[in-house]
């Protein structure tokens, strides 16, 4: 993977030199015509909020210990039974005499010492069981910027899992789904993973673990092994919202398959803007992604309301559970007796492409130059040879990266001629017949 002249080096990161964010990833960039290596932290993006970086040639044992002790000081004072026990003493005290503290991240019994401290006051039972509404979304773009859910959005999703009748599931960074299930649910478990150390104070060592999912690291030990037992449990499931992403759910459900001794695949659904479906296909080829747009309350471009963005939120969920098997809400949503899957309501069939094509909240045009559906807004140029914006420069894309599936740079993963190599001719016969019917 490459994003901004920096790449992602695909190796095995359990032998990687650790940061507080557990094993860090080895990346490479060109400096004065020539590829550098080096570990960085896989969690953070700004070196003020970790400054681990370390030249792959660097690697020492010294530095190794250095960091170690750095780890170790990361973790310090976080007790997480003693903070379970602590949260059940706030349970039993009366409404008034609840308060966090937001500013240290922990219940407070002397007011006083928190006077010029952010505090939440009389939190009632309710709040306690759902802190991400208690505690202020982090905003860092560059670390653990939070977006919560919206409780529609709970409800459908909530609707799915039930349909699918599933029963234990494992919410990676979507807390708003585990607090559902904490509190409604009685015939379902969960457990958060979540790398936000504050939920310590509002869940109990079964319920949450401090994880990374950029390199599926827990910070405890005693936390995976609440995982792995989890894991074990029958019917499964992974909610969790991209390379190193998806190389984390490839871990997780190995681990699955190790641990129950079976080949079945581990249910996940990961939610992700939609626009971002060629990189999440490349490394997960069989996952597809449904029609239902996911909004979160604390971010408006990711609304349907007046003040959200027109076409909805871009958000959308992408999984490798059969669509055919998902049933989304009426009033939006229809079902395509032909592609069998529920699909949004401007989301018309193409018979030309033989599928509902529709993305990114708009109706499709289909190109027949081109031989794929557009957006409505393109214009096909016959300089480039594509569909584009009506104002664009005709400059020819070429794609240098590396395809997923025969590691050769020049294609991607959907236009390698080994995965399907009938049907990506077809494509291009076709495509080109179309081009001479135009000529002529």
């Amino acid at each position: 993977m490459t994003k901004g002249g920096v790449q992602v080096i695909d190796k095995d990161i359990r032998n990687h030199p650790c940061c507080p964010h557990g094993p860090t990833i080895l990346f490479s960039r060109k400096i004065e015509d020539e590829n550098r290596r080096y570990f960085a932290c896989s969690a953070c993006r700004d070196r003020k909020q970790c400054n681990f970086f370390l030249w792959e040639e660097e690697k020492s044992k010294n530095k190794e210990s250095f960091w170690a002790t750095q780890n170790q000081k990361f973790v310090q004072g976080i007790n997480h039974r003693k903070m379970f026990l602590n949260l059940n003493e706030i349970f039993s005290l009366g409404v008034s005499k609840r308060t966090f503290c937001s500013t240290c991240n922990f219940f407070c019994k002397d007011n006083e010492k928190h006077s010029s401290h952010t505090v939440v006051k009389s939190l009632n039972d309710l709040q306690l069981r759902h802190p991400s509404a208690v505690l202020p979304a982090l905003d860092d773009s560059k670390r653990e910027a939070q977006y919560h859910f919206s409780e529609t959005s709970v409800t459908v999703i909530m609707d799915i899992l039930k349909e699918l009748g599933y029963k234990n599931v494992i919410c990676i960074g979507t807390p708003r789904i585990h607090e559902y299930i904490q509190s409604n649910c009685n015939d379902m478990s969960s457990i958060l993973l979540d790398i936000d150390k504050r939920f310590h104070n509002f869940f109990g060592p079964l319920q949450f673990c401090w994880y990374n999912m950029f390199n599926n690291h827990f910070f405890f030990k005693e936390a995976k092994d609440v995982f792995n037992d989890f894991l074990q449990s029958d019917g499964s499931t992974i909610w969790g919202r991209t390379e190193l992403i998806s190389a984390t759910f490839n871990r997780i459900n190995n681990q699955y398959q190790k641990l129950n001794q079976t080949k079945n695949t581990l249910p996940i659904f990961w939610i992700y803007p939609y626009f971002m479906e060629p990189q999440i296909l490349n490394s997960l080829p069989k996952f597809s992604m449904l029609d239902y747009k996911v909004e979160y309350e604390n971010h408006q471009s990711f609304q349907t309301n007046s003040g959200g963005r027109k076409q909805g939120s871009p958000i959308r969920i992408f999984t490798n559970v059969k669509p055919s098997l998902i049933k989304l809400p009426s009033s939006d949503y229809k079902h395509c007796e032909i592609c069998k899957r529920w699909v949004a309501n401007e989301n018309k069939h193409c018979a030309a492409c033989n599928s509902c094509t529709s993305k990114n909240g708009v109706t499709y045009v289909h190109c027949e130059e081109c031989n794929r559906c557009v957006k409505p807004t393109w214009k096909h140029c016959q300089k480039c040879g594509r569909c584009a914006q009506v104002v664009h420069s005709c400059v020819k894309i070429k794609f240098f990266k590396e395809c997923f599936q025969c590691k050769k740079s020049g294609h991607k993963k959907v236009d390698c001629p080994l995965l399907n190599p009938t049907q990506s001719q077809k494509r291009k016969k076709s495509a080109e017949a179309n081009r001479k019917k135009k000529k002529k």
